[in-house]
């Protein structure tokens, strides 16, 4: 029995992402070529452009399914932390633990995505993430200090820049974890020391403004 056309162009393009996330992890993006992808998918390269545009088209499909998990869960975890009372974002780090722990589990569970994306981070499209990312986390950190300390918005303490670097803390110490490689449970354990350091660092100039 013969199968669907569609059937047919579905396999045809997972066999594609498969090849490409073989082909980006052995070589990164700028070494990949498009020719080993089609040859370990066993289709011709103008099978491929039937998919996709080019080369930086692929790589974006290939690394979109971790990096849309991680902005819902990203977003998940504000929405979360918005509908806590005050108090509680102030004195229960449990939320944030949690959402890192939940991370992590996703990071471990497509850990050769991630890799990716993280071995390729001169990559435009990589860069767009972490701006989304940081920018997400920007206006989160505003939205929690009209909860926490209203007077922090007109403070110079809280400016854009300490927002922003603020961010960007995260988004670096998360990075560092991961580039040591460890198990799940040591990288946890980093990741709520991290989580302890920043939140007491933010609480503390939150505490300045609000005496």
């Amino acid at each position: 029995m013969s199968r669907k056309a569609g059937t047919v162009s579905e396999d045809t393009q997972k066999n594609l992402i498969n090849a490409a996330i073989s082909e980006f992890t052995e070589y990164g993006f700028q070494k990949s070529s498009l020719r080993r992808i089609c040859a370990k998918a066993g289709v011709t390269t103008g099978a491929l452009y039937f998919f996709f545009k080019d080369k930086e088209d692929l790589f974006a499909n290939v690394i979109a399914p971790v990096t849309d998990g991680i902005l819902t869960l990203m977003k998940e975890h504000y929405e979360t932390e918005l509908a806590s009372p005050a108090q509680e974002l102030i004195t229960d780090e449990n939320e944030d633990v949690r959402a890192g722990e939940e991370f992590l589990e996703f990071y471990y569970q497509n850990k050769v995505l991630c890799r990716i994306l993280l071995d390729n981070q001169d990559h435009p499209v990589v860069q767009v993430f972490f701006n989304q990312l940081a920018e997400m986390m920007d206006r989160q950190t505003i939205l929690l200090l009209k909860v926490l300390a209203p007077g922090a918005i007109t403070d110079h303490t809280f400016n854009e820049c300490t927002v922003h670097w603020f961010s960007y803390l995260l988004i670096d110490s998360v990075i560092h974890i991961l580039s040591h490689d460890f198990d799940k449970d040591r990288a946890k354990e980093q990741l709520k020391i991290v989580t302890r350091f920043l939140r007491g660092g933010m609480l503390s100039l939150v505490a300045g403004i609000t005496i």
